[in-house]
């Protein structure tokens, strides 16, 4: 419960204050951000749930690719079920020549975050973590409270081990193998885009939840 009060403080924070989240030293939002990890979970997927943050949105849902909206910024999230499945480990080699790169968690939970300039001014981060990862360009003032959005999903995300051995068993998530390498960052922000433009071609699908509110 107090992991819970915690993360949930920190996305009010960020959603009410962004100025004064904006302030805030990178590596102290990022520590707060993997400190608070929430039990708490109010979206139900094939194989998996997640905690989706008050104030965010999903517009897009297709497999294990969505597209939620804060602010206007797009956030990509893919979950590779298929790796978790099979426990895949992959070592993340931090980058000199790019804004931040740093190395996530521990054997069992494991990843990276990345965050590039990019050619209009904006900052591209991608988060890769606990099998899931998310992509979102944002203006630096958004940079923090992108983090701790993308945290908040990411280490929210449970998986179901029997669905998802009955998945594999039934070949359901044998086309997800190839759709999205977690493990790999993007080389130019047009890949990122390329994936909004990609599943921005499905129906728009708009789920508001109450942060409360579990979906079984």
């Amino acid at each position: 419960m107090k992991r819970k009060i915690i993360i949930l403080l920190l996305v009010v924070m960020a959603s009410s204050a962004c100025s004064n989240v904006s302030r805030l030293d990178m590596e102290n939002v990022l520590s707060l951000a993997m400190d608070s990890k929430s039990d708490v979970t109010n979206i139900s997927r094939a194989g998996y749930r997640y905690y989706l943050p008050k104030g965010m949105r999903i517009v897009r849902h297709v497999g294990n690719n969505e597209i939620l909206v804060v602010r206007n910024n797009s956030y990509y999230l893919y979950v590779d079920s298929v790796s978790y499945y099979h426990k895949v480990k992959n070592n993340y080699q931090v980058k000199n020549d790019v804004y931040y790169s740093k190395s996530l968690g521990d054997d069992d939970l494991f990843g990276y975050i990345e965050v590039k300039t990019t050619s209009n001014d904006k900052y591209y981060l991608e988060i890769m973590y606990n099998y899931a990862k998310i992509e979102v360009m944002v203006d630096k003032e958004y940079l923090n409270e992108a983090i701790l959005y993308s945290m908040s999903i990411l280490t929210s995300v449970d998986y179901q081990d029997v669905v998802l051995r009955s998945f594999m068993e039934d070949d359901v998530l044998a086309s997800n193998e190839v759709e999205h390498n977690i493990f790999e960052t993007a080389d130019t922000e047009s890949d990122y885009l390329q994936v909004l433009e990609t599943y921005g071609q499905y129906e728009e699908k708009d789920e508001s939840v109450d942060p409360d509110f579990i979906r079984r």
